[in-house]
């Protein structure tokens, strides 16, 4: 039980420091290209994008399912 506690709690951690808004810098791609559809997504600068691949073109890797929170 006391490894599953330390385990969750590592990757808690983990995807937290994985968000560090330091190494989070957007850099826009010129030639990308993505559909209008709409499917949000939290970049870790914590900013929505319309999709995921809006965010990867704003050079944002790390990202989470739904829109950023207020």
């Amino acid at each position: 039980m006391k490894i599953l506690v330390f385990v969750s709690v590592l990757a808690v951690g983990v995807s937290a420091k994985s968000c560090n808004k330091q190494d989070c810098k957007e850099n826009i791609k010129e030639d990308c290209i993505c559909t209008m559809e709409y499917d949000p997504v939290c970049g870790c600068n914590n900013k929505t994008y319309s999709n995921a691949c809006s965010a990867e073109c704003h050079g944002i890797t790390k990202y989470v399912k739904g829109e950023c929170p207020n």
